[in-house]
């Protein structure tokens, strides 16, 4: 599974990064005690066999007489796993516990090491001195429990080191990359609209530092990257209208010429065609243009939408005779809203046209509208065969245009929805694709509606018309 978030994953990395630690630790730690507990055991072997060699030379042993042989041993030991031989290998002693066991193996090395003998785990040790073989061993029960106790002990608190290891980890996680979430929010507030923001500076020179003057870098380069492309776009437009005025008069003139052929006055009439397609697309391009910049003119008044589509109906139904369609609208009384009448109109008709021209024959252009939540509501769907895949993410886009039902690109010049939209935002609304399937394409448009004051003003005022520029309209958008 792929954790979403850098915290998690820091968290995860460091609570297994302790986990493992911890348990080596434990590991380490039971290893270390163990051989400490051995070496400590095999200390008192070899006392307990240098104690025997010193006391035999010391005094004479009777070996048939068990306690005197027992007295050469330091009784306040636990070393009871005692065998004695002679030279030739005979056995002369063996402790209590040994009475009804076998013998003991009698290894010519002296090295120390762990036997299996009669069913007991023991540390056994054989010492040759003097003709006399000596085995010693000691049981490693204890050990064992010790260490296994101490093994059980890590294993109950080691769940417990884990969870608040992990705790420490989220809230470290959680600090470290504060700042670089509190970034990326003033960065998503920074639009295409007001680029010349910037990112605070923190005062420490640190990554976070670093991070900060390579995005405000990056704004700087996009900002003169943006103007000088908005700048473009706004100077072209104004370069390329007296042109395409002086073309379109010059056209028309030779098509009023009384000597003009058939063939010419068709030459003149498709330029002149010609010339206001590019027309049309220059105010386009110097609407959005206008529109980047923030320097949209609205004229603010009360606009009754219900009204404001009534009116429309009658162009629209005259775009729709072609494919024989029909129009449908579903609208209250009024439906007022605070904003530019013309602007509001071309928008409408904007998506008004889209939804004839990506229709089928016989098919159904429906307009409906309503409140909700001080917001109007205005959605207008036709049947045509849909949008999916990418086309969803594109046909805002400006340009774009989308396949018609015959399988042709469809006529326009794809700036419809994009000037549509804008539109929209600059009255603090928004045009989105609400639903698109095999029955139904659905654009919605909303628009904060009028206040009371404003509704009644507009019934008892003959000239409601504010100017208003685009600034104090339009939202921040395009968001980069």
């Amino acid at each position: 599974m792929k954790l979403a978030t850098l915290r998690a994953r820091v968290t995860l990395w460091s609570v297994a990064v302790v986990s493992i630690a911890l348990a080596l630790f434990a590991i380490g730690a039971a290893w270390s005690l163990r051989q400490e507990l051995f070496e400590n055991l095999d200390k008192d072997i070899k006392m307990e066999a240098r104690d025997f060699f010193i006391a035999v030379k010391q005094q004479p042993v009777d070996w048939r007489d068990r306690r005197s042989v027992e007295a050469l041993f330091d009784q306040s030991k636990r070393l009871r796993y005692l065998e004695v031989r002679n030279e030739a290998g005979n056995m002369v002693y063996r402790s209590q516990e040994l009475e009804h066991s076998p013998a003991f193996p009698m290894p010519h090395t002296p090295k120390l090491h762990n036997i299996a003998w009669n069913g007991r785990a023991l540390r056994f040790g054989v010492f040759h001195q003097d003709g006399i073989v000596l085995g010693v061993g000691s049981e490693t029960k204890e050990i064992t429990e010790t260490v296994t106790q101490l093994l059980l002990a890590y294993l109950v608190v080691l769940p417990v080191v884990i969870v608040a290891a992990g705790f420490g980890a989220w809230w470290i996680a959680r600090r470290a990359v504060a700042p670089v979430e509190a970034i990326a929010a003033q960065a998503e507030t920074i639009s295409a609209s007001d680029l010349d923001q910037r990112l605070p500076t923190p005062f420490s020179q640190d990554e976070i530092a670093h991070l900060t003057s390579v995005l405000n870098g990056t704004f700087d380069r996009l900002q003169r990257s943006f103007d000088q492309v908005t700048r473009f776009a706004s100077d072209a437009s104004h370069e390329l209208k007296t042109p395409l005025a002086l073309m379109r008069a010059e056209a028309e003139s030779a098509l009023n010429d009384r000597n003009a052929n058939s063939d010419q006055r068709q030459l003149c009439a498709s330029i002149i065609k010609q010339c206001l397609e590019l027309s049309q697309i220059i105010d386009g391009l110097l609407f959005l243009s206008r529109a980047d910049n923030r320097r949209l003119a609205l004229e603010q008044e009360t606009v009754d939408l219900t009204s404001l589509v009534r009116e429309l109906r009658e162009d629209a139904e005259i775009l729709a005779l072609p494919l024989n369609l029909t129009l449908q609208c579903d609208l209250p009384s009024e439906l007022r809203v605070r904003g530019d009448r013309r602007l509001l109109s071309r928008a409408l008709m904007n998506l008004i046209d889209n939804a004839i021209k990506y229709n089928r024959a016989g098919g159904a252009v429906v307009i409906s509208a309503l409140f909700h939540r001080e917001t109007a509501v205005l959605t207008i769907r036709n049947n045509g065969d849909g949008i999916f895949g990418e086309a969803k993410e594109n046909v805002f886009d400006r340009f774009y245009r989308g396949d018609s039902l015959s399988g042709e690109v469809a006529a326009g010049h794809g700036l419809g929805l994009s000037i549509a939209r804008e539109i929209a935002r600059a009255h603090n609304g928004d045009v989105t694709l609400l639903r698109s399937d095999r029955q139904w394409t659905e654009f919605c448009m909303t628009l904060p509606i009028a206040s009371d004051s404003e509704r009644m003003q507009a019934r008892t005022s003959k000239n409601p018309s504010v100017r208003q520029t685009y600034p104090d309209a339009m939202p921040r958008v395009n968001r980069i």
